[in-house]
């Protein structure tokens, strides 16, 4: 194993890109070409799409694109090897020694426009120590996919005057923990509140308002937060009836909840107060809500200052085309931008190269090895040289969307040269000598087992499968083959 490790990091070590193109791969393990976030942002020229990619790995301390200061020109895209595997943390609140303002105690700061995020999780780890961000948007037209936004309280928030699409994210806290002004879209996503008593969301005052005589529900409809879709959910230690869907910061704040799953966890009141009166001007709002089960939520003990929205005002007035539309004069079409495209196809080996079929509309590709990423390319092949095992690839759009993966190909050769000496028997595979290690995967690069010092293993669990096997000997010889179990 010690042989094939080597030869693995030297295969990393001579990455390189195209000049055309601005990527950047961030890994902790020293084997990309910056070992932090903000290295690798620094890095990235105005005014063009740059792509960072990161490694597996927890990375500590603020990372901001821009500053309150000044705004940043950079079109950033960061893509994570893995969502729960890429962890940008930090552990500062506003209660901390030196810190006298929010944005001291904030993880990830972005004050650049057209943002977007895919894989990676933004996290506060403070806990209950006061405001503490995972997240805070100060720029417009941001997009995060398949994150994960975790803190206890106000782990994020937007600032007043920013669009803002957030798909398929896991967002979790305690108190407040979506709060502020921006212009927000959450689409089938969970929204994970972790604390009984808690608060999911905290609107300052909107920044876009729908006039009471236009709309059939005969309220003013206020454009903050829109959840689409979603799972309102706490932990098994949250209580029932114990948590609020949220509370008005400020005068005419708004929150929408369209066609969501509510766990009964959520109060029966819904909504709660904050302060004397700001609740009086709230726009707190709900379409179509119902339990885990898909079964219509009894509304009739929320609380009266909170209303049940018509159909022709989610249609008319919380789309994505008009919710955004309205008071901006750009266009942000973010449902159209989050689609990915097809996977590449056609995937083979050739001698040491890789090699697969163009996808219409990529700007470049990610290549996997044993589910691990190794590179990106913009050509339609790469070199795997030293290489054996599972390889797959993504595609990637002009902002950085992800594909699905392509189907996964083998890169074994000779497979009966490369045979130990071994035979099975009754599902037992019995080698002729004691192997050093090995470690057995499935066809889509999963690892299933791994053993040290044996000399036999048994595979009835693996029965009716085929398998991938790699061992190596107390000589350092490497090992691969296929092998089917009946």
């Amino acid at each position: 194993m010690r042989k094939f490790f080597l030869l693995f990091v030297i295969f990393l070590q001579q990455i390189s890109f195209a000049a055309n193109f601005n990527y950047y791969i961030v890994s902790s393990k020293g084997d990309g070409n910056y070992s932090n976030v903000q290295a690798a942002i620094d890095a990235c020229p105005d005014n063009v799409r740059s792509y960072i990619f990161i490694k597996n790995g927890t990375y500590y301390g603020q990372t901001t694109i821009g500053s309150k200061a000044a705004s940043s020109l950079k079109l950033i895209t960061l893509i994570g090897e893995n969502k729960d595997s890429v962890i940008l943390t930090f552990d500062k609140s506003l209660n901390s020694d030196g810190v006298t303002s929010f944005e001291q105690a904030t993880t990830f700061q972005i004050y650049a426009k057209n943002f977007y995020a895919e894989n990676i999780t933004f996290q506060n780890s403070a806990g209950n120590t006061g405001q503490a961000l995972a997240l805070y948007t100060a720029g417009d037209m941001s997009i995060f996919k398949n994150c994960y936004i975790t803190g206890y309280q106000d782990t994020y928030r937007s600032k007043k005057g920013t669009r803002g699409y957030i798909l398929n994210c896991l967002v979790e806290g305690a108190v407040d923990f979506i709060y502020a002004g921006g212009t927000l879209i959450f689409d089938d996503c969970i929204i994970n509140c972790t604390r009984s008593g808690g608060f999911i969301t905290a609107p300052e005052d909107a920044y876009a308002t729908v006039p009471k005589t236009s709309t059939a529900t005969g309220i003013f409809l206020r454009l903050g937060f829109v959840f689409r879709n979603c799972t309102i959910q706490g932990p098994e230690s949250v209580s029932a009836n114990s948590f609020y869907l949220g509370r008005p910061w400020n005068d005419y704040a708004g929150t929408a909840y369209l066609n969501c799953k509510l766990s009964n966890q959520v109060s029966t009141a819904g909504w709660s107060t904050m302060g004397s009166s700001t609740y009086l001007t709230a726009c707190f709002v709900e379409y179509n809500s119902m339990d885990l089960s898909g079964v219509p939520v009894d509304t009739t003990k929320r609380v009266s200052w909170s209303k049940q929205l018509k159909k022709s005002d989610v249609d008319n007035f919380l789309s994505p085309e008009a919710f955004y539309a309205k008071n901006y004069s750009t266009t942000f079409d973010p449902v159209s931008l989050c689609i990915a495209l097809a996977a590449p196809t056609e995937v083979s080996i050739n001698g040491n190269m890789l090699k697969w079929t163009a996808v219409n509309g990529a700007v470049c590709y990610m290549v996997y090895f044993n589910d691990n990423f190794i590179g990106v390319t913009e050509n339609l092949e790469f070199d795997i040289s030293g290489l054996s095992g599972i390889f797959k690839i993504k595609a990637l759009s002009d902002l950085g969307v992800l594909s699905d993966f392509s189907t996964p190909v083998t890169g074994i050769k000779n497979i009966q040269s490369e045979l130990p000496d071994f035979s099975l028997v009754n599902q037992v595979l019995v080698f002729k000598s004691e192997m050093a290690s090995a470690e057995i995967f499935d066809l889509t690069g999963k690892k299933l087992l791994s053993k040290n010092n044996f000399s036999t293993l048994n595979l009835k669990q693996f029965s009716n499968n085929i398998l991938l096997v790699q061992t190596v000997d107390y000589a350092g010889n490497v090992k691969e083959f296929k092998l089917k179990v009946h």
